[in-house]
């Protein structure tokens, strides 16, 4: 069961569609990836050192920020969601009442070797991934977190993919 704010109610109710994307936490910061260019999520949080002065004439240096140090339209795919049961027990019945466990796999765009270059300076691996879905107007608080998980394997080809199992 998921809650969301009656503005994100209100506007699947009017048959718009949101968009899907992912954000991963790498040590330098965040790096959020979409099918399409994200041109206004995150815009409400500012950005990293931003230099905006309050009344008083202080800087608060990106204090509200989310942190995202790259936003760019590089999924080429959004893998479905896949739950595992985890058997505890050798019967079958003893293994659904075991944990269920969330599998998520995204394939990137990595035609011009970009990520190939990224993971030597920042690695992937072992990093926590989020999916969300939400609306680009909306602030990012208002959208719905479906997966989150640690980053467990990756291939580097023309496409990278990464996937990632709920913790």
């Amino acid at each position: 069961m998921y809650r969301t704010s009656i503005d994100f109610h209100n506007r699947l109710l009017r048959g718009e569609i949101p968009v899907p994307y992912i954000i991963i936490a790498t040590h330098m910061g965040y790096r959020a990836y979409a099918e399409k260019e994200l041109t206004k999520v995150f815009d409400l949080l500012g950005y990293i050192a931003d230099g905006t002065y309050l009344a008083d004439s202080s800087i608060t240096a990106g204090s509200i920020s989310a942190g995202i140090i790259e936003k760019s339209a590089r999924v080429v795919s959004f893998g479905s969601f896949e739950r595992n049961l985890q058997s505890l027990k050798d019967d079958v019945l003893g293994s659904y009442q075991s944990k269920t466990l969330q599998f998520l796999s995204v394939d990137l765009d990595n035609s011009d070797a970009y990520f190939a270059k990224l993971i030597a300076k920042e690695p992937f691996i072992g990093r926590m991934l989020s999916y969300y879905l939400g609306f680009e107007d909306l602030a990012q608080s208002e959208h719905l977190e479906l997966f989150s998980g640690l980053i467990t394997e990756m291939s580097v080809m023309g496409t990278m993919t990464i996937e990632a199992n709920e913790e």
